[in-house]
């Protein structure tokens, strides 16, 4: 089946007058002189690549955090950067399901709720649709195999649940239940991790993060 275009999902807040949006989803290293990452932040820095990248490739691409259709690149600090609710991002999402679109929600992972700590040994790239065979599973399946052959040398792709037969992980989160259409949503890291999160903050880590969203889509948005 092909899709007419993507819907991009970028979690949490980002920077508002110099002050970061999201009480948690944030790291400040311990054992790496006070290094911080805000999951925010990178989320719409990959987003907003990801946004340029599909446009120069002919795909449509909506934003459901701004909920608006996007025809230029945006820079990362012109994307919405207030945490706006998971159910207003989802409707915008239903609204567009006439137009046959793919959900795709940017995230990174963590372990614990601690804001402050050493660095934590888990890392790398998974994907997740929610439970059962649905029409998201295929395009779950050529996102991994896009970031494994895209990201695998600055970011491991961790093992998925192929009890099922494809490498994506099924959850109940909500957008990925809510929403009428396909949605995949990409834990992409764990902002933990030093080596993930100093990738996650790099410009060549975000280039390879939305050229290997954009190259797991492709296949269902084009021909």
């Amino acid at each position: 089946m092909s899709y007419q275009g993507i819907v991009v999902d970028y979690g949490h807040g980002g920077m508002i007058g110099g002050k970061y949006q999201t009480a948690g989803k944030q790291y400040t290293f311990t054992d790496h002189g006070g290094y911080w990452i805000g999951e925010g932040v990178t989320n719409r820095k990959c987003a907003a690549k990801l946004i340029e990248l599909a446009i120069e490739a002919g795909v449509r691409v909506w934003d459901a955090v701004a909920r608006r259709e996007w025809t230029e690149a945006p820079s990362w600090d012109q994307l919405e950067q207030r945490d706006t609710s998971l159910s207003s991002r989802v409707a915008y999402a239903n609204e567009l399901q006439r137009r046959k679109c793919i959900y795709l929600s940017l995230h990174s992972n963590a372990i614990g709720n601690s804001s402050v700590g050493p660095s934590q040994n888990a890392r790398g790239v998974e994907m997740y649709t929610s439970p059962g065979q649905t029409s998201a599973d295929p395009i779950a399946t050529s996102l991994v195999e896009a970031f494994r052959a895209n990201v695998s040398e600055g970011m491991p792709v961790r093992r998925g649940d192929t009890s099922d037969g494809d490498p994506d992980r099924e959850a109940s989160f909500y957008v990925l239940r809510k929403t009428a259409g396909p949605a995949v949503l990409g834990e992409v890291g764990f902002f933990v991790n030093i080596d993930d999160a100093r990738y996650l903050d790099s410009c060549d880590g975000q280039q390879a993060i939305a050229q290997a969203y954009l190259d797991g889509v492709l296949p269902f948005v084009q021909g």
